[in-house]
């Protein structure tokens, strides 16, 4: 892979965290409203709905009309491409129209949460994987432990502990609505957006839409590469990827779900 193609890659991996992201900030806009007031809760969603549908309806076409290779068999061959696009549109639009909402009825958000700082923790959580490059060479890309659980797990781990044994040790999960957990929750999420992304089969990226590949001929590579005697077969490489995205989801939402449940019982009622 040429370093265009590299920082195509990157960049995909990075719209694709972010949208998630996005999303995930969406949430927690709507809990915001939904402690306020159920029925602005049902207004909230509107705007949530129009806004994401409205940037997608208008985005996607113009995007895939605009297309660099949609003649050459590539784009349109990539039954991912519109789907992908479509998600990130729909994400950053969603959270405009709810954003809009919010700031009209000046509703304040549940917890002390930046939009730029989590979107740069996601992100950088979303990059780590590709790291196996800088590491060990272009030649062990797509490495089985750069781009499996393991990794991130071993790098959370000191928190991932100390979250465990306070919830053992004092039978509760009340343990402090620490901005630890977000943050790990965050990079967690991030990481797990790249494995997802990695599924694809075709042989462009799935965001290709939004750019010129250096080489509209080249496929991307599939598969993982080994690490000593660990090896994963090309034919269980995407239920590989698919299970340890999965498990760093369910760790990243256990954190979230900890950090606003201690946040939320510390709170004092009106």
């Amino acid at each position: 892979l040429g370093p265009q193609v590299k920082s195509m890659n990157r960049l995909s991996h990075m719209m694709f965290a972010l949208s998630l992201f996005l999303g995930l900030y969406s949430l927690i806009f709507g809990y915001s409203v939904w402690a306020s007031s159920l029925g602005q809760l049902r207004e909230l969603l509107m705007y949530y709905f129009v806004g994401g549908a409205a940037l997608t309806i208008i985005s996607v076409p113009l995007l895939y009309w605009k297309a660099p290779h949609k003649e050459e068999d590539r784009t349109t061959s990539n039954r991912g491409a519109v789907s992908a696009i479509a998600f990130i549109t729909f994400c950053v639009g969603s959270l405009g129209g709810s954003a809009i909402y919010l700031w009209t009825l000046g509703i304040p958000i549940i917890g002390n949460l930046s939009i730029t700082m989590g979107a740069l923790i996601t992100i950088t959580g979303a990059l780590v994987p590709d790291w196996d490059i800088i590491l060990l060479g272009i030649s062990k890309h797509r490495n089985v432990i750069f781009h499996s659980a393991l990794l991130p797990i071993l790098i959370t781990l000191v928190t991932l502990v100390n979250v465990g044994l306070t919830i053992v040790t004092n039978y509760s999960f009340k343990v402090g609505a620490g901005l630890e957990y977000y943050i790990v929750a965050l990079f967690l999420l991030g990481y797990a957006s790249h494995l997802y992304l990695d599924i694809f089969p075709s042989h462009a990226s799935p965001l290709e839409i939004l750019w010129r590949a250096h080489d509209p001929h080249s496929k991307a590579p599939t598969g993982l590469k080994p690490l000593g005697p660990i090896k994963i077969s090309k034919r269980a490489a995407r239920g590989w990827l698919v299970t340890n995205a999965s498990i760093l989801v369910v760790v990243a939402l256990a954190l979230m779900s900890l950090y606003f449940y201690n946040l939320l019982s510390v709170t004092p009622g009106p």
